[in-house]
């Protein structure tokens, strides 16, 4: 009886298997009735080619990581769909081993046949165990011949393994990442001088994490793009200038606390040995301030476009980064440069102050967004930070940052941005060399420094600061009565020179219907926010507009109770014709933000 209900059972699985069999006939007889059909396979596997991701195999670089296998989707949609997908080897060329399993891995390399491949890993530390790094060991020595772009990220441990099994030439490969995870052991990791036996003739850029490397390793001589961050060792300037010689062709140059060891002393502004590099374009140092002015001093960069540099102090006073600044300024701006510096952003980051700016007239970068402050340091022609080493780190006074403007060249600045506190004599310094300005973009630490700038006559100079001003951007600023009662005074100051502001800016401020009425009267365009202080009552509270809108919180006076015109520490300003920027404050008038 068993046996009777099997055959019955395995006759109607038969059955079924025939009727699904004559289904997916029927459904792919259907599908080449479909106009995409009707397209050469080659046509639609170009079509593809469009839906893959860019990966940039750089894993361990912040951000979202795209997924280099998302484009499979398209391989469900039918079979003829799927069979394109799965035989075109150039589709199966990039490999994360970190997110597909070891059979996965050695599937997806099957079908890339040979093909350049990009491979990447970001082995977790402490969770590859020998069975995890076995296979994937041997995949990858044997596709050295043809991998072009390779991404390791590794515990050292692991990582020393990886590179000493990386002996056989890799005459493809074309991008280098190498990134030392730190685990509880530390130690350094050193990339060999037999890494792929020396022979890279493509290799064109290298990155390094956390590495350490010979200068005169055959990997660097061929290079258009280098960076170097926190090796374990700071290289000699012999050796250092020695390695840059054999490198004609770089074009980028990033060294996060690389660059040679400074001796004590004051760097000479002429050094007996410099270095030119001819093709380079981009240069980004960080390093202890006398550290970056020490390489920036031994460097000849005739095509240099863009210069990152963030200087860490190790004084108080920070009177190091002003000691560097000749040598910033030499390459802030050059011959091969078709414009001048024209727009200017000073913001702080947390534990300092940055500096950006470009030669294009208007840049405007949105100060309270991140992301975009950080795309536009390295957008700019000259990015240049100021941090401090110590625990507590004191805030960069007035005088300092003074000092860096006066070293960049900004004659012939168009736009200004700022959320730093700058006081009226900062703006009576630097408005008279900056007589092209015409667009200003303020928080309140900015605000008040500035609007009382622009009650000054000028009388001594011939005529108004600022004469080309048009637009005022204010950002957070609460215009409750009394600050807009003396902004009202400034711009109507502005209408009796004959020099009236165009535009003001006021849509991401909180200001009351009465304070966009009256602005209105003296600028012919007033943008006002979306919501006024009376019907936006539910965003803030007049309490809480004190609060988040506060000027200067180091300052004994609110803005918002500056009745007495003696309450201010800005009482008095000083002829400064002749005088140098560190001159214009008196005995603790230097005002930290």
């Amino acid at each position: 009886m068993g046996s009777s209900y099997q055959l019955q059972q395995q006759a109607i699985d038969a059955e079924i298997r025939s009727l699904e069999g004559s289904i997916r006939a029927l459904k792919l007889r259907r599908n080449t009735f479909a106009p995409i059909s009707s397209l050469p396979n080659e046509v639609i596997a170009i079509i593809f080619s469009f839906l893959r991701a860019r990966v940039t195999l750089f894993a361990i670089k912040p951000g979202k990581k795209p997924d280099g296998l998302a484009w499979l989707r398209v391989a469900h949609v039918c079979h003829q769909w799927r069979e394109i997908a799965l035989n075109q080897p150039h589709f199966w060329s990039h490999v994360d081993f970190t997110a597909v399993s070891s059979a996965g891995a050695a599937e997806i390399l099957s079908r890339a046949k040979t093909v350049p491949l990009h491979l990447e890993v970001g082995a977790p530390v402490g969770l590859w165990d020998d069975a995890r790094f076995g296979p994937f060991q041997k995949e990858l020595q044997d596709r050295v011949p043809h991998i072009c772009r390779l991404a390791i990220s590794a515990e050292p441990f692991h990582l020393h393994r990886i590179l000493k099994g990386l002996i056989m030439p890799a005459p493809t490969l074309e991008f280098l990442s190498l990134a030392s995870e730190n685990d509880h052991r530390g130690g350094a990791a050193f990339v060999p001088d037999s890494l792929f036996d020396g022979s890279t003739p493509r290799l064109s850029s290298l990155e390094l994490w956390n590495c350490d490397i010979s200068w005169m390793s055959p990997l660097l001589g061929s290079l258009k793009h280098l960076e170097i961050r926190s090796p374990f060792k700071w290289p000699s300037l012999s050796v250092w200038l020695d390695a840059l010689d054999q490198m004609p062709q770089l074009k980028t140059l990033a060294l996060h606390r690389a660059s040679p060891v400074a001796p004590w002393g004051l760097i000479p502004s002429e050094v007996e040995r410099a270095v030119t590099l001819p093709s380079l374009t981009h240069f980004e140092v960080s390093s202890p301030a006398r550290y970056c002015g020490f390489a920036l001093a031994h460097l000849i960069l005739p095509a240099l476009t863009s210069l990152c540099v963030v200087a860490e102090s190790s004084r108080r006073d920070y009177s190091d980064v002003q000691e560097i600044l000749t040598f910033v300024s030499r390459h802030a701006h050059g011959p091969q440069d078709s414009r001048p510096l024209q727009s200017v952003l000073v913001r702080s980051n947390g534990m300092g102050v940055e500096i950006v700016a470009w030669t294009s007239p208007d840049v405007h970068v949105e100060l309270s967004e991140q992301i975009s402050v950080s795309d536009a340091r390295h957008s700019g022609r000259v990015s240049f930070s100021i941090t401090n080493s110590d625990d507590w780190s004191p805030r960069v006074d007035t005088g300092t940052l003074s000092a860096v403007m006066e070293a960049l060249p900004l004659d012939g600045l168009v736009t200004f941005t700022a959320q730093n506190r700058f006081n009226r004599q900062f703006w009576l310094w630097h408005a008279p060399k900056w007589p092209l300005l015409r667009h200003v973009r303020l928080t309140p630490a900015a605000e008040r420094g500035f609007r009382e700038m622009l009650m000054e006559d000028n009388k001594r100079r011939g005529g108004p600061l600022l004469p080309l001003l048009k637009t005022l951007v204010l950002v957070d600023v609460a215009l409750l009565e009394r600050r807009n009662l003396r902004l009202c005074d400034a711009l109507t100051k502005r209408v009796e020179q004959g020099v009236p502001l165009e535009t003001l800016d006021l849509r991401k401020c909180l200001a009351t219907g009465h304070a966009i009425e009256l602005l209105s009267k003296i600028v012919v365009d007033v943008l006002a926010p979306e919501k006024t202080y009376e019907t936006g009552s539910d965003l803030v509270s007049e309490a809480g507009a004190r609060l988040i809108y506060v000027e200067d919180e180091y300052s004994e006076v609110e803005d918002y109770d500056e009745d007495d015109a003696d309450t201010g520490s800005d009482d008095e300003v000083q002829d400064m014709d002749g005088d140098t920027s560190s001159d214009i404050y008196g005995e603790g008038e230097a005002v930290y933000w």
